[in-house]
């Protein structure tokens, strides 16, 4: 066994030495702190220890054998996120660079313990990640924290995409060049998606199968109007079935909409762009699925004068059979899919303001499928929006538009 005695002030991090115990080439970073490392030569354990002096780490005990990771991890807070940090660690690092009213930026927030540690120090935060379940996790997180400041949780998406698509196929302003690149986008959508274009008609980009394809527009929801033009040039040329991807989608319209073309004799698919199209590896290796939209049933009851509540009455989650087997052996119900709802009762068309919010944790696993009753201040018309999101961290919003008296 080799045995490493740091009397430098520095930060350990697991894999800082090779198995050997000698010193990988990494940069070192001046912190106050200090520790005794052992290696083990075979499976480089750390054991970590605090000594009489102030140190950054608190002891993490775990098993004979566990590495200071493992031994963490058992800890209440650990969410099975493959990164996690410990919020008390990184507590003490804001200790030593920020102040309360600052303001921190994670720019890669993971599991969110660096946003939850910012705001027990009483600072201000912006966090930033790719992945929709970060994003989830994060704010389930924060939702925990006793008198957690309010915070926003906003898309950037579609500035994003438009980022993409000017990228890859050029924002030219000039028509002919605009339009070459409106071309490019669409056979690029329509070949992931295994579909042929066609030429000749308004609303129809492509064909799979026997099904004709529309693509909606990189920087804006598709919307009832849309589908509705779609749906009529489809039986105009006598095709019966209709797929629409689009990147998002109008409120409401999933119901509206698949009804309405049914009655037209045109079966209809709502297909979501997925995000992995943007990724140059993934569409190379043609690792992109077009998942369809979830179905979401609610009711809304006025159990009294000028109150209104939400009801969760059904939620579908298509394409199941590509749900891993050990997760789907776990689901007996429909509501079993939904990880978290929160209700916005006057939404305006813009940011989603949470007014309810009900969600799952690793301590409680039931969930309220009825939110309490909302009082509003005076009689009118209101639309109520509902977001929920399933296990695997994508969303999905119904609006409503209600009267109350």
């Amino acid at each position: 066994m080799a045995k490493i005695d740091i009397t430098k002030t520095e930060l350990v991090w697991p894999g800082k030495y090779n198995e050997d115990g000698t010193r990988k080439e990494v940069p070192r970073v001046s912190l106050p702190f200090q520790v005794i490392e052992t290696v083990n030569e075979s499976r480089a354990t750390r054991e970590v220890r605090k000594l009489p002096q102030q140190t950054l780490f608190d002891v993490y005990e775990g098993k004979e054998g566990d590495t200071f990771e493992a031994g963490w991890r058992k800890k209440s807070e650990w969410v099975h996120f493959q990164t996690q940090k410990p919020v008390d660690l990184i507590e003490r690092v804001i200790q030593v660079g920020g102040k309360a009213g600052g303001l921190f930026l994670d720019a890669f927030v993971g599991s969110g313990s660096s946003l939850v540690a910012a705001e027990r120090q009483g600072m201000r935060w912006i966090g930033v990640d790719i992945s929709r379940w970060s994003n989830h996790i994060t704010r389930k997180r924060l939702l925990d924290e006793e008198n957690c400041k309010p915070f926003e949780v906003l898309n950037l998406g579609k500035y994003e995409r438009q980022h993409w698509q000017g990228v890859t196929f050029g924002d030219a302003k000039e028509k002919p060049l605009a339009e070459q690149a409106l071309y490019e986008y669409l056979a690029f959508i329509l070949k992931l998606y295994g579909a042929q274009p066609v030429a000749g008609l308004a609303h129809l980009h492509g064909k799979k199968g026997k099904a004709m394809v529309h693509i909606g527009a990189v920087d804006a929801p598709v919307t009832i109007s849309e589908i509705d033009v779609a749906v009529d040039e489809c039986a105009k040329v006598k095709q019966g079935e209709l797929h629409v991807l689009g990147w998002e989608w109008e409120m409401g319209l999933y119901d509206l909409m698949v009804e309405a073309a049914k009655k037209k004799g045109v079966k209809l698919l709502l297909l979501i762009i997925p995000r992995e199209v943007m990724e140059q590896q993934a569409a190379a290796k043609g690792d992109v699925r077009f998942f369809e939209l979830a179905y979401l049933e609610a009711e809304i009851k006025q159990p009294k004068k000028l109150a209104a509540q939400v009801a969760l009455k059904d939620f579908v989650i298509p394409n199941t059979e590509l749900i891993p087997e050990d997760v789907r052996s776990k689901v007996k119900k429909w509501s079993d899919f939904i990880d978290y709802w929160a209700v916005d009762w006057d939404f305006q068309n813009d940011t989603f303001m949470q007014g309810w919010v009900a969600y799952r944790t690793r301590k409680e696993r039931k969930l309220p499928l009825a939110c309490d009753p909302h009082t509003y201040e005076k009689p009118g018309k209101y639309r109520i929006l509902v977001k929920v999101i399933d296990i695997f961290g994508n969303d999905t919003s119904q609006a409503f538009d209600v009267e109350v008296k």
